[in-house]
């Protein structure tokens, strides 16, 4: 399915975002590479033969981007299935008790081998300030299996391979739960039956499933391609809007209100450019896409992320509004002694004195209101030269950060030259 075809599955404005014409327009940038490398992985329980198809790497605004495995295991198990997905999810080495072996190479997580092989240079292009944030993020998993035509999708298929429960320590297949209406009451709400009997999805945090009775393949299985084609890119979409969040939310907490003015305006900035750049309130056209997208925000808890965020950060504004008002108050309160006491003292007591060539030996007859007079012209001066020189200090410093700014949170591409 080429991307014309998923182009018009969206709106204009979320297509755009999707599939910038150019490097130079906002949205997400894609680069994609063909390896179709054969592997397996190597656990306590079994050996999975797989194959890597191709990888995708995607640059996004706001500093984040997706790293995406095309991968087809061959197996019949669905156990197995299940135990590689939950597998590969673990991007850190933690306790592992498998290995994927590629040609010989074997490598603790998919991690380790993307790095290793695949994508040697990307860690030089991963920001270390957001290292401790997305490291405790697992990978994402959208499955498709095919299971016998003969067979009926089974609600606790689903529900295991949602939870990774795939062997348990003696090596049986197992399910964390024996309730069936606790099943059910766990799947109501996110399972997408649309094409029931034949295909069943499931939507969780960290994963999308489908199981499906149709033959799975290329270009022949309709929602097959609709899976990796239209899902695909509504399922990146609402990571993206997740991890932006997720973000904001992260930077507020390591501020300090009162020293942070910078980080505060950038925050305020973000999520105004995010709000009005990339969150809508319908982004397909069809009624399809359209449920798909609520089931997504729903497992991913979108809403409740976006309006959490804008109670925190209306809550700095308000903050903001108040410490502002207040130094303004101050400031004029300032201004006002000095004009007042200026006009009282200086007019009458000395500026005849700063006519024509001065003398300044005549200061040294002032009495001490003239002397007090003198200290509130001249300290009015440097406090008036002062708020000069930092107001434009301060209009350069928005400008500059303002142009970062919008090159973090608008643009994922190169700056034009």
């Amino acid at each position: 399915m080429n991307h014309k075809e998923i182009e018009n599955y969206f709106l204009p404005l979320t297509a755009n975002i999707l599939f910038p014409i150019t490097q130079l327009e906002k949205g997400f940038q894609r680069y994609s590479k063909k390896f179709n490398v054969d592997g397996q992985l190597n656990t306590e329980h079994s050996t999975i033969p797989f194959k890597i198809h191709s990888i995708d790497i995607i640059t996004c605004p706001f500093g984040l981007g997706f790293l995406t495995l095309r991968m087809e295991i061959q197996t019949n198990s669905f156990t197995q299935s299940i135990e590689f997905a939950e597998c590969l999810r673990k991007i850190k080495d933690e306790t592992n008790n498998f290995e994927i072996d590629i040609d010989g190479c074997t490598y603790p997580t998919i991690i380790n081998f993307i790095v290793s092989r695949l994508c040697p240079q990307l860690p030089n292009f991963i920001n270390n300030d957001d290292v401790l944030f997305l490291e405790k993020e697992k990978m994402f998993v959208q499955s498709l299996l095919k299971i016998e035509s003969t067979a009926s999708i089974d609600l606790v298929d689903l529900y295991r391979f949602g939870t990774f429960c795939s062997y348990d320590s003696t090596g049986k297949p197992y399910v964390n739960a024996n309730n069936l209406e606790f099943i059910s009451h766990c799947l109501h709400g996110y399972t997408y039956d649309r094409f029931a009997p034949t295909s069943n999805y499931l939507f969780q945090q960290n994963c999308l499933i489908g199981l499906t009775t149709s033959e799975i393949t290329a270009h022949s299985c309709f929602q097959t391609q609709r899976f990796h084609g239209f899902y695909y890119y509504a399922l990146l979409l609402s990571l993206f809007h997740k991890l932006v969040l997720l973000k904001i939310a992260n930077s507020y907490s390591a501020i300090h209100i009162e020293q942070d003015k910078q980080k505060i305006e950038s925050l305020l900035y973000q999520l105004n450019s995010f709000t009005s750049n990339y969150i809508y309130t319908v982004y397909p056209l069809t009624s399809e896409g359209q449920e798909i997208f609520k089931l997504i925000r729903k497992s991913f808890r979108i809403d409740q992320l976006y309006a959490n965020t804008k109670d925190i950060l209306f809550s700095l504004v308000k903050y903001e509004d108040n410490n502002v008002a207040k130094n303004d108050s101050m400031l004029l309160l300032v201004l006002t002694l000095y004009t007042v006491i200026c006009g009282i003292f200086s007019m009458n007591l000395f500026t005849h004195d700063l006519q024509g060539n001065l003398k300044w030996d005549h200061f040294k007859t002032y009495n001490p209101f003239e002397y007090f007079a003198v200290f509130i012209v001249f300290s009015g001066i440097v406090v008036v030269g002062t708020l000069a020189i930092k107001g434009i200090i301060q209009w350069y410093q928005n400008i500059t950060n303002r142009k970062k700014w919008v090159r973090n949170t608008v643009w994922s591409s190169k700056k034009k030259n």
